[in-house]
């Protein structure tokens, strides 16, 4: 068996090839294009192993090198010290691969793993927005401008308001972003909508009290199928819902939570918080949960356990 270690980059991809025992058997520099680097995959003979870290280019690479390799495997930057260059990492991960000490990261050609561009786009969009509106409402502050935070973002003549032509210009700027932005948003939420009729997974998410367009397509993109999981405590562990003990000859001295998806525990709070509007098996058991005395808090984390194990149900 060869190990192969590839660090990719836009411009070029440095490939380390690991026999068995460890001993480095070859070397290579090559641009980081389809036919330079299956040239260079399918001229090493023999059964093989490949392994990168994930990064913006991690899915293209994954459909392009599946079926080339006896195993591929997409990894978590591994923690270094020292010394640090293209060669190095390619050759750590490569060694890392050999000795099976990677924490490799769920990867699949499913289509639902193009959802991702697409929620990842709202996402960041969402920050910018934020963003915007906060510097907006900053010019007013800044000139002593009494404002009600529903009308400042409707109201163009707000703007004649502001005491000089500097922040009028600014303002005007940050006015016309936020339009612009509002805009792109209303276009990303019809695709997201339009998921509902193009994937049945989406539509099925949408079935479960508290998970609306966003929160489904989200789930989706991220869980892509529910086969990952053995268990429901598997998904609720990868979606940061709970905590795990660290021990130490036997005695416990904290509890840390799983690596895993942000995302997921962004979207069963955010279901678990929307189901409690309405008249479900979520809303009573939060109600039991406070009648017990637990926290708001508590009771919606349980919530959140319950809408994630329902997923994985679904």
């Amino acid at each position: 068996m060869k190990y192969i270690g590839m660090d990719a980059h836009s411009k070029n991809s440095y490939f380390v090839i690991l026999s068995r025992n460890g001993k480095v058997l070859h070397r290579e520099k090559v641009e980081t294009r389809e036919d330079t680097i299956l040239g260079f995959v399918r001229s090493v003979n023999g059964s093989k192993k490949l392994v990168y870290e994930e990064g913006v280019m991690f899915q293209w690479l994954y459909i392009l090198l599946k079926d080339e390799v006896d195993e591929l495997i997409v990894c978590q930057p591994p923690k270094s010290k020292g010394a640090k260059n293209d060669w190095i990492d390619a050759t750590e991960i490569a060694d890392l691969l050999r000795v099976a000490r990677l924490k490799s990261v769920f990867h699949s050609d499913d289509v639902l793993m193009n959802l991702r561009v697409l929620v990842s786009g709202y996402d960041d969009l969402l920050q910018e927005i934020v963003r915007t509106k906060n510097r907006y409402k900053a010019i007013y502050r800044e000139a002593c401008i009494s404002i009600k935070d529903e009308d400042i973002y409707e109201d163009q003549e707000l703007l004649l308001k502001l005491d000089d032509e500097q922040r009028q210009l600014v303002g005007s700027s940050l006015y016309e972003q936020l339009q612009l932005f509002e805009r792109h948003k209303q276009e990303y939420i019809k695709q997201l909508k339009q998921n509902i009729h193009n994937h049945t997974p989406v539509k099925l998410m949408r079935g479960i009290p508290g998970v609306g367009t966003i929160w489904a397509n989200h789930i989706v993109a991220v869980m892509v199928t529910p086969y990952r999981f053995a268990r429901k405590g598997n998904l609720v562990a990868y979606s940061r819902l709970t905590k795990h003990g660290c021990m130490s000859d036997g005695k416990l001295y904290g509890r840390r939570r799983s690596l895993g998806q942000p995302v997921l525990k962004n979207a069963f709070r955010g279901a678990a918080l929307c189901s409690l509007n309405g008249k479900n098996a979520f809303r009573r058991e939060y109600d039991a949960q406070r009648a017990r005395g637990k926290t708001d808090k508590e009771a919606r984390n349980k919530i959140a356990k319950m809408i994630a194990a329902t997923v994985l149900g679904v």
